[in-house]
């Protein structure tokens, strides 16, 4: 190695080993336009791991409705739960009250899952929800997706999203609701019609045992479904199944927040994550939490999502 001479312009010069200030800005640069072209990538990949696990979760409760009536002679758990009574706290019949899954998301105790903060147990895990000896997990009731606030019910993000279809299970109680069928029957399904509820609806389909899917049969009847947070009250989920114009509309709202998709489980056991087609689908008035539409105000009526649903929903008898 040569040294250099006392008289070399090289000799004691330091040489710069650091990034100049402008080939920092290039790198930050660089590194900016990677990520804004990943970042997309990567919120789809997100969006498609948290689908499948909500697809999963509602199979997951199929199996259990579908061990449900393996052990009750062929009934189908109920399903008619009085949608703003909350569980705990609201008094003495509650005791009565048995459902596939107790426990209102429109009221605040039962939207945070009121019986784990008091000593009570979860109302997910609780006895009356009929399906809890065969789902123990409480993680199966959310859906990864669902990270919604609900400034009416505490600031809670809730602790179910699905809800089941208003055309399929059994009645528990007769109390809320003077001239119900008898307990064990089939439910009433009084949105099925297309215009204001009518409890005593007797021209479509309902399904109290998992032999009574006829029509459309079990492979086209869904069961289980992510519901919109803003509109998910009880564990029952309202859809007209009046495919016609000026009849089909929205009650309760499915979710988009699939990348505007939703999971739904059907009759037969298999589950789907469906892309809505029409933004009003997922996306409520404000003005709805907790309650859905009704037949006077109809909501989204006729849009394309309202026909695929509804002949998956029932069957004129």
């Amino acid at each position: 190695m040569k040294i250099p001479s006392p008289d070399s312009p090289f000799r004691g010069r330091r040489f710069a080993t650091g990034f100049t200030l402008i080939e920092l800005l290039v790198v930050i640069a660089i590194i900016a336009i990677l990520a804004a072209m990943l970042l997309p990538a990567l919120t789809k990949a997100k969006q498609r791991a948290q689908s499948i696990a909500c697809m999963n979760d509602t199979k997951q409760i199929m199996i259990a409705w579908n061990l449900y009536a393996s052990d009750n002679n062929d009934f189908l758990p109920p399903n008619d739960y009085p949608y703003l009574t909350a569980y705990f706290g609201a008094g003495a019949n509650q005791a009565k009250m048995k459902n596939w899954v107790v426990g209102t998301m429109a009221q605040p105790a039962d939207a945070g899952d009121l019986g784990t903060k008091t000593g009570k147990g979860s109302e997910l895990l609780d006895p009356n929800s009929l399906l809890s000896p065969y789902l123990r997990s409480i993680k199966v009731y959310h859906c990864p997706a669902d990270n919604y606030v609900d400034t009416y019910a505490g600031n809670q993000v809730h602790v179910r999203s699905y809800s089941m279809n208003s055309a399929v299970g059994t009645v528990w109680s007769t109390y809320y609701s003077s001239g119900s069928p008898a307990i064990g029957s089939a439910v009433q399904g009084g949105w099925l019609p297309g215009s204001s509820y009518n409890g005593g609806q007797t021209a479509w389909m309902t399904y109290g045992k998992q032999g009574s899917f006829t029509r459309p049969g079990p492979a086209n009847t869904w069961v289980i479904m992510d519901e919109n947070p803003i509109t998910i009250n009880d564990g029952s989920f309202a859809v007209s199944a009046m495919a016609d114009a000026g009849k089909t509309y929205l009650i309760d709202y499915p979710t988009g927040n699939h990348g505007g998709a939703g999971a739904l489980s059907f009759a037969d056991g298999h589950a789907i994550v469906h892309k809505w087609q029409d933004p009003r689908t997922y996306n409520p008035p404000v003005s709805l939490h907790g309650n859905g539409g009704s037949g006077n105000t109809r909501q989204s009526p006729d849009n394309q999502d309202c026909m695929f649903l509804a002949p998956l929903t029932s069957a004129l008898r």
